[in-house]
């Protein structure tokens, strides 16, 4: 149904070094959710039926995503220091809650992040764009009903 979708606008992205005391990404201008992907092993032998290839389930990549910011010196600061991090670095972001939610929906994962200063034309914006590699799993928690 599409009055039952929404907008990014309202969101919120976090970041923790410990998974409990989390901190707002500064300027964040987009939603940061890994898309994972399965990798298939190609298990074809001599006696495949009909000479079609065969696959088994492999391992899942929750990938690398890149996440929109606008510039400031504390969010640089952040990601800098996160991005020294032996440990990778655990992300929550919350969505708005659809029409008929109370709560909105939770994702979870944790990574390592690159940020990137982007240059812009003379009466633009400087941006940001954090890079982050997913490490593990990524966790989906439906908004609670209203």
């Amino acid at each position: 149904m599409a009055n039952s979708q929404i907008i990014a606008y309202g969101a919120t992205v976090e970041r923790s070094t410990d998974g409990v005391a989390w901190t707002a990404i500064p300027g964040c201008k987009g939603i940061a959710i890994p898309a994972p992907s399965t990798d298939y092993i190609d298990a074809t032998s001599l006696d495949s039926p009909n000479g079609f290839k065969e696959y088994i389930r492999g391992m899942r990549d929750a990938g690398e995503i890149s996440v929109p910011c606008g510039y400031t010196a504390a969010g640089y600061e952040q990601q800098i220091a996160d991005s020294l991090r032996d440990e990778p670095v655990y992300y929550r972001t919350t969505l708005k809650p659809a029409p008929g939610q109370k709560t909105g929906d939770v994702f979870q994962f944790r990574g390592f992040p690159t940020p990137q200063v982007e240059g812009n034309d003379v009466t633009g914006l400087i941006a940001m764009t954090i890079s982050i590699r997913a490490t593990g799993n990524v966790t989906w928690t439906k908004g609670t009903k209203a």
